[in-house]
């Protein structure tokens, strides 16, 4: 466990070194026009002593302001954006973390139990056709699907009700097969073991064999991969909520790199605001620790 917690510290020390480093590299290019039509020339050179005043901007604003400076907002801090927008999408990460696990686990027992049935091709068969396609392109799909022939739903529109539950349910697709690939895995790797087939000779109903026997080793492995189960729900987050129209902290972090312009001017640059990106990026660094030591406390607790 001191292993586990120094790996931990030592990981999230250097993340947060390096996150400054990266949100401050300077990216203002040289815009020139020439000719009779204006062709627009856009030219980057990296410039060192630009790089170290954004650096010591953001680590000055920490020490001696307690912020992370501004935003395109006059009246917002980056602080004022955070508390508004990371919690709209923790109401839909924390749902989507859990009903993937629980879902999940389902799905990997059927899985298992219809390995060798005629009912494996809806039970392995959609788990590796859904692992199979890229997650982005279900997102798309539905999108498309629901605003092409459900229109009248509204599913993506902010002002229903049911525009959280639409979120937490795309979100949680690609995580609910692949914890049905690593519970059902777990589970037919343990499938010939001595302690299987004396509990199959008992008289134990299947059911009765994976509830008492199983589920416990598989549910140990899978706690190997909470952390990575939450990157997944995470790098879903961005894509689904700009498409759904779900403003929560990846709908800011997208329009923070420059994705989405809130003001046009000519030969101008969308605006880059390193600020609330960095501050962005340690909400999901700290909800992936919160994570982690989930993990650390079910690896005590099995390991009792």
């Amino acid at each position: 466990m001191k292993k586990e917690f120094m790996k931990i510290l030592v990981a999230v020390l250097l993340t947060m070194m390096l996150l400054p480093l990266v949100t401050s590299f300077p990216r203002t290019p040289s815009i020139t026009t020439h000719g009779s039509g204006d062709i627009i020339d856009y030219q980057y050179t990296f410039n060192m002593e630009e790089y170290r005043k954004n650096y010591d901007g953001v680590i000055n604003g920490v020490k001696n302001k307690g912020t992370l400076g501004g935003t395109r907002y006059e009246s917002k801090s980056v602080e004022d954006e955070l508390l508004h927008y990371y919690p709209k999408s923790l109401k839909v990460i924390i749902p989507a973390f859990f009903l993937s696990l629980l879902l999940g686990v389902i799905k990997g027992i059927f899985d298992y139990r219809n390995t060798y049935s005629r009912k494996n091709v809806i039970g392995n068969g959609t788990t590796w056709l859904f692992q199979s396609i890229p997650d982005f392109f279900l997102v798309i799909f539905v999108f498309f699907v629901a605003i092409t022939y459900l229109p009248q739903w509204k599913l993506f529109s902010a002002s229903s009700w049911y525009n959280v539950l639409v979120v937490i349910m795309l979100i949680s697709i690609y995580p609910i097969m692949y914890i049905a690939r690593l519970v059902g895995v777990s589970l037919l790797a343990q499938d010939g073991s001595d302690y299987i087939k004396v509990a199959k000779s008992k008289g134990l109903s299947l059911r009765q064999v994976i509830n008492r026997h199983m589920m416990r080793k598989s549910l140990e492995d899978l706690n190997r991969y909470l952390p990575t189960i939450m990157v997944i729900i995470l790098s879903n987050l961005l894509m689904v909520e700009y498409l759904s129209g779900y403003q929560g902290a990846a709908y800011r972090l997208f329009i923070a790199l420059g994705g989405v312009q809130t003001t046009i001017s000519p030969y101008t640059p969308p605006d880059f605001e390193a600020g609330v990106v960095l501050g962005i990026a340690l909400c999901f660094l700290f909800t992936i620790l919160l994570v982690q030591f989930l993990k650390l406390f079910f690896t005590w607790k099995f390991s009792r």
